[in-house]
This record gives C-alpha cells, sequence and structure tokens, in this order.
C-alpha cells in the first residue's frame, strides 16, 4: 500500500517548516508569508499528491467544515443555482464544503438539518425561502428554534420580522420602484400592473414600490389586476390587458414567466412591443434575454444573497458578530427592448 503523504512530507520536499505548510494550505488569515515560499509550499503539494485530512483537521478544529443549506426549491431552478453560486464562490474560499439539507421530519418530528447540526455534520445552516408557498408561521418557529438551540444560521429572502436572527432579503419595494419609474420616465402614463394574488412580503412591496412611482409621476394612471396562477389565469388576464391597448399603454408583470407570456401573446395577436404597449418585468431569470423583443426587467441579487449569506454566517460560526444582521439588498434594472 502506498504510503500516504503528509504535511510533514510537503515542508521537507519545500524546504520549510510543517507550521508554514499549515498556514499556506489552510489559508490562515494574518499569517505573513512570502508569495515565493507560498508558491515553493503549493509547488511541493503538487508534485507530492498531497491532499489534506479533512476528518482529521475537523477533529483537531472540532468543526465539519461543511454548510448546510436548507430550501424547499427546485434545485433546476435559476432563482436557486444563483443564489447556491454565491453561496458556493464565499465558503470555496473559506475551505467549507456545502451539504444541501431537507427540512421534512422524521418519526419524532426532527427535521434532517437539525439531526445533521447536532452530529456535528454541518457547523450552520443557510435556509433560502420559497416565497411562492412560504408560511411566515412556520418560518418564525424554525427562527425560534434556531435562536434557542443557537446554532448558527442565515434566513435569505424570507423578510423576518425577527430583528435579533441573521437575515439576508431582496429589496423588492427598490426594485418594482425602480422599473416603473423607467417605464414612466420613457413617456408613459396608462399601466396596467398584473401581479400574483399570492400573500408574500415580496408581492406586497412591489406593489407599493410600482405605486410610489406612479403617485410620483405626472397624470400617470395605475390598475392593479391580482391575478390567479392556475387554471390558465394568467394568460386570461394578459389578453384582457393586451387587447385594451387603448386604455393601456404599458404592462408591468411581477414575475419572469409572466412578462414572457406577455410577449408571446402580443406576439400571437400581432400587437407590436413596445410600439403598442410596453412590457417591463418586476424580475429577470436568465432565460428573459431569449424573448422577443428582448424582455426589460428588474434583475434581483441573487448571486449577492448567496454571498452575503455565507459571509454572515461565516462570522457568526468564528464568533466575529455579536449582532444580528438584517439587510435588503437593491435591485438592478436590466435594459432590453421590450419598454
Amino acid at each position: 500500500m502506498k504510503k500516504r503523504v503528509t504535511s510533514s512530507d510537503v515542508a521537507k520536499e519545500a524546504g520549510v517548516s510543517r507550521a508554514t505548510v499549515s498556514y499556506i494550505l489552510n489559508n490562515t488569515e494574518g499569517s505573513r508569508i512570502s508569495r515565493e515560499t507560498r508558491q515553493k509550499v503549493i509547488k511541493a503539494a503538487k508534485k507530492l499528491g498531497y491532499h489534506m485530512d479533512i476528518n482529521a483537521q475537523a477533529m483537531k478544529t472540532n468543526r465539519s467544515m461543511s454548510i448546510g443549506v436548507v430550501s424547499r426549491r427546485r434545485i433546476s431552478e435559476s432563482r436557486f443555482t444563483n443564489i447556491l453560486g454565491g453561496i458556493k464562490e464565499v465558503l470555496s474560499q473559506k475551505k467549507y464544503s456545502i451539504l444541501l439539507c431537507s427540512d421534512e421530519v422524521d418519526e419524532m418530528g426532527i427535521p434532517e438539518y437539525y439531526r445533521l447540526y447536532r452530529s456535528k455534520k454541518i457547523d450552520g445552516i443557510i435556509f433560502i425561502s420559497y416565497q411562492e408557498q412560504i408560511v411566515i408561521e412556520q418560518a418564525d418557529e424554525r427562527a425560534d428554534r434556531m435562536l434557542k438551540e443557537q446554532i448558527p444560521c442565515v434566513f435569505a429572502d424570507y423578510h423576518l420580522k425577527n430583528p435579533i436572527i441573521n437575515c439576508v432579503d431582496i429589496n423588492y419595494f427598490h426594485g418594482a420602484y425602480i422599473a416603473t419609474k423607467h417605464l414612466l420616465d420613457k413617456g408613459y402614463k396608462r399601466v396596467a400592473f398584473l401581479v400574483p394574488d399570492l400573500d408574500t412580503e415580496q408581492e406586497r412591496q412591489r406593489i407599493c414600490g410600482v405605486e410610489k412611482a406612479v403617485e410620483e409621476a405626472i397624470n400617470a394612471s395605475l390598475t392593479v389586476n391580482k391575478v390567479a396562477m392556475e387554471n390558465g389565469g394568467v394568460s386570461k388576464e394578459i389578453i384582457n390587458v393586451l387587447e385594451s391597448k387603448e386604455e393601456f399603454d404599458s404592462i408591468i408583470l411581477a414575475w419572469t414567466s409572466m412578462a414572457a407570456a406577455a410577449l408571446y401573446q402580443a406576439n400571437r395577436l400581432k400587437i407590436r412591443v413596445p410600439e403598442e404597449i410596453a412590457v417591463i418585468s418586476l424580475a429577470y431569470e436568465n432565460a428573459a434575454q431569449y424573448t422577443f423583443p428582448h424582455l426589460t426587467g428588474c434583475g434581483l441579487p441573487l448571486f449577492e444573497i448567496g454571498q452575503k449569506s455565507a459571509e454572515i454566517l461565516i462570522e457568526q460560526i468564528n464568533g466575529n458578530n455579536d449582532m444580528p444582521v438584517t439587510i435588503a439588498l437593491p435591485c438592478r434594472l436590466k435594459i432590453g427592448e421590450s419598454c
């Protein structure tokens, strides 16, 4: 059996101390090591085929070096993968891995993420919301449990009202406001706004943002229609607005999928966008770049949510943040040809 390469072997090959090897390969903060020495150690590690013993490191630090991520979103969703990408970027720099966890409970009523934390398989948890289905009472109950058990955690896109737990949210009001203002600044005045008939914080913020921008405009009118998402409700409402283009000169849609449906129906009805009616979305997923015309929409800071959530969690695990962090990240407008 081939002998396992140790950090002592790397130190000997590089002509440095074992402590120096540890500082470099663990990316220890605050260590003053020259670039030349760092390159020498990395070259030696590669030459010898050295791999860090994760189990030994975990025993030494009393950490698993893994973070649990909990969400009911489908892993194929671009929204989920974008947030996960931000988490991964930060955690990989800190030598942490990601473990996707379920919130399904066992016969004892214990969720998987809780069992994994108690068995020291993960050092902390990032919860990513599924706003379209979330029951806020369940989220509050989950947050209370995390606080009671002193489990390091961050709630992403939950909009909890608990001031003593880490929350990283999206400022949906800001996104709706800047998108609507862009529409109005281009001269559109008769606005229809289609929003899902869901009682969630993100949709309430969007309505407030749109209404605020219209209030500030001169001679602008707004009609808000709450749309049932089942049984073809979206298509029916969109067609109703498009066929009333004498009444409306623009249409705002809360979701990218709704906006894509609006562009499809406009093309089908031979209604020119934006000449006859403008279309703008309060969200913008990657697939929006393939619409015709190219959709104007509000880019949500999904990658940044992942980054910030991971940064806050690592700080909490390291005991560096005594006060909980509650922030709402701003949106950014992506200009296309639909408005």
